[in-house]
């Protein structure tokens, strides 16, 4: 008699989402815009399931992606700030063995803020974007690690620089 196999155990739906979630991330970062676009719109579908209240930093990462590959750098900007604030938590209250076993560390902190001073960038909030380095600059000297946002520190003051100025009001 032949055995009919088991079939496979569903995926976890935060394995799921975090798939879902590179792979769009890694179409994005590729130049593959169909691609990322669809998995952004499998990875809505996933989060309105698996984290309908945006609870999770993955979720709220997710949601990050997607208003960025919508075209919606304000709302790239609230979703990004809702996960800063959840990174920071985490810092702030688990020990050191914790953070380890869960891969975090500071420099997520600073990573997300460099990633938020290109959603400000992307919003044309220019001085926002540089305060934004600023603490994550400040934030990696007080921890010991290395400043990645120099190159984003640039690309604002380039784009300030860029800027048409507004004319003055006739009066």
């Amino acid at each position: 008699m032949q055995r009919t196999p088991e079939p496979a155990p569903a995926p976890n739906p935060g394995q799921e989402v975090e798939a879902v979630y590179l792979a769009a991330l890694e179409a994005r970062s590729e130049g593959r815009w169909s691609d990322a676009i669809r998995q952004a719109l499998h990875l809505a579908r996933l989060l309105e399931r698996a984290d309908p209240g945006c609870e999770s930093l993955l979720g709220m990462a997710g949601r990050c992606l997607i208003a960025e590959l919508d075209g919606d750098p304000e709302g790239a900007i609230r979703y990004r700030r809702m996960e800063l604030a959840g990174v920071k938590k985490l810092l702030d209250e688990l020990d050191g063995d914790m953070l380890r076993h869960i891969r975090m560390g500071p420099d997520d902190y600073s990573d997300r803020l460099d990633l938020l001073a290109l959603n400000y960038l992307d919003a044309g909030r220019y001085d926002e974007a540089l305060a934004a380095l600023d603490e994550s600059e400040a934030f990696c000297a007080a921890h010991g690690i290395p400043f990645d946002g120099k190159d984003i520190r640039a690309d604002v003051r380039r784009a300030m620089r860029r800027r048409k100025p507004k004319p003055a009001k006739a009066g």
